[in-house]
């Protein structure tokens, strides 16, 4: 006979997990983190109560047991974007790379980059709206394999690269040290470092900046915003400090973001612009000669997606997801011309993408929908902002969506999906690409950066997933976005780089 207890314990809490799986749920890993340890605590005290003349001495080894498992593991952080835990031996540690403080480089003449090489000077491309030129490269990477020019070991962080001619510069956690770090695109070589003594430790999302750094060539600046908001003004060529300000502070933020600023700083006219943090300004302008606050604007706080410049409805403006809205801001003065409510108490990561002149898409996981959102003209220089269809696909969670005409493509939930964006609809999904990035390329090419380290190239095909290439180029968890500098891909995650050439046709 079946115990009732352990029978109706299994089917409840089994079947309850099951669902969350079946669905790709977002809270699917409570199964794990959750669910499982407590099927275990409670089957082990019906075990342990079961015998009455043995009550003591079997609770005594369920007490014992559980000791030595929490005695011998402890929790690593998340192994993948569902937050599915990750355990380490107690003894196991990360080796640490050491500290780098501030090495200068040397004021010379700009060095010519190789062949092949082209700007990306900040995340997402020029114009940070994920869309790339297409190169003159090889797409069978099988009869035309990308050539592995250097491999390196770096700190942690979720950071990608920003090149501006032979320079690719990013940010990596070095022990006690935030260090913004420029290498040579040929080589490898570090060319120079600036440090800040500051760590930022989120037992979930990891260790270390999660910003991409922003580089503006014509005047020889990089800006960089850390983990804890701390946003670096440095010379392009030698990393000396210029300016620096602490962004959380001067925007009022009661806290700042729990996983951490992840937002890349957005330039406009004479202006570098950042997002906030929990509570306070949502958006803060400094004069990127001085460092001087221009303006401020939004009163929602910010949220872990970053500023962009669109035009919409004839007119060029910031659009910026905050904390709870999205809304459009003049660039000169940040005055506020339309708000749209956008609720919702989990973060909010994905880039607004343009769809259309008038249109934009933005997208989120956890439970809160998407919309694809109207900017009209109105009265007395302001805009109205309309959503036209909400929908729950797709669920970008980390990354941000690619367009190409009708249709966008997206991770959900870890799955790469195609939507309809006249209706919201999902057609396919398909493709294990896990909780990575993604950016467009040309007219018909995106560049997957998998969470498990591998570099996909697919093919926009709305009827079905066409991958054309595929591309080994790390072996652990990577959130980091990819950088295509022309034919020249760098792609990291929080222990190594590498960069290769891809051939020409």
């Amino acid at each position: 006979m079946i115990p009732k207890f352990p029978f109706f314990l299994t089917l409840i809490l089994g079947g309850f997990s099951a669902w969350l799986w079946l669905n790709d749920h977002v809270m699917r890993a409570l199964s794990v983190m959750i669910l499982l340890p407590l099927w275990l605590l409670l089957m082990a005290l019906w075990w342990a109560l079961r015998l009455k003349g043995k009550r003591l001495s079997r609770l005594v080894v369920v007490i014992v047991c559980i000791a030595v498992f929490f005695g011998l593991f402890r929790y690593d952080g998340s192994a993948d974007g569902s937050a599915f835990p990750s355990l380490a031996w107690r003894w196991q540690k990360k080796t640490s790379l050491p500290e780098l403080h501030d090495i200068p480089g040397k004021s010379e003449a700009p060095t010519a980059p190789p062949v092949g090489v082209a700007d990306m000077p900040r995340f997402l491309g020029v114009k940070g709206d994920g869309v790339l030129t297409e190169p003159n490269w090889q797409t069978d990477w099988k009869t035309h394999a990308p050539r592995e020019m250097w491999r390196i070991e770096v700190g942690d962080g979720w950071s990608g690269f920003a090149v501006a001619g032979h320079r690719a510069i990013t940010q990596e956690q070095r022990g006690e040290e935030e260090c913004v770090t420029c290498y040579d695109i040929t080589t490898g070589k570090l060319l120079w470092s600036h440090a800040d003594q500051t760590r930022f430790d989120e037992a979930m999302g990891g260790i270390g900046p999660r910003a991409t750094p922003t580089i503006d060539a014509t005047k020889g600046v990089v800006f960089t915003l850390g983990a804890k908001g701390l946003l670096n003004c440095l010379d392009l060529s030698t990393g000396a400090m210029r300016w620096k300000r602490e962004t959380l502070k001067e925007a009022a933020a009661t806290s700042n973001l729990q996983w951490g600023k992840s937002s890349a700083p957005l330039l406009a006219g004479e202006v570098v612009i950042c997002s906030g943090g929990e509570g306070g300004t949502s958006l803060l302008a400094y004069r990127q000669d001085s460092g001087e606050i221009a303006w401020k604007a939004g009163e929602n706080g910010g949220s872990y997606s970053s500023p962009v410049l669109m035009t919409l409805a004839g007119r060029e403006q910031i659009v910026n997801v905050n904390n709870g809205s999205v809304t459009g801001h003049d660039p000169a003065r940040g005055s506020l011309l339309w708000s749209f409510d956008w609720p919702g108490a989990f973060p909010k990561v994905g880039q607004p993408v343009q769809v259309t002149p008038d249109r934009f898409l933005v997208t989120s996981s956890y439970g809160v929908k998407g919309h694809l959102i109207e900017i009209k003209a109105k009265a007395e220089d302001k805009l109205s902002a309309t959503s036209i269809w909400s929908s729950s696909h797709p669920r970008t969670k980390f990354s941000s969506a690619s367009v190409f005409g009708t249709h966008a493509y997206a991770s959900d939930e870890g799955t790469f999906c195609c939507v309809d964006l006249t209706t919201g609809e999902r057609g396919w999904r398909e493709g294990r690409y896990g909780f990575g990035q993604h950016v467009r390329v040309g007219e018909q090419w995106m560049l997957v950066q998998a969470e498990k380290g591998f570099v996909a190239l697919v093919k926009a095909n709305p009827k079905q997933l066409e991958e054309v290439s595929r591309l080994e180029a790390l072996n652990s968890k990577t959130w980091n976005p990819p950088t295509l500098a022309g034919r020249w891909l760098l792609v990291r995650n929080d222990r190594e780089a590498v960069c290769y050439e891809i051939p020409a046709k």
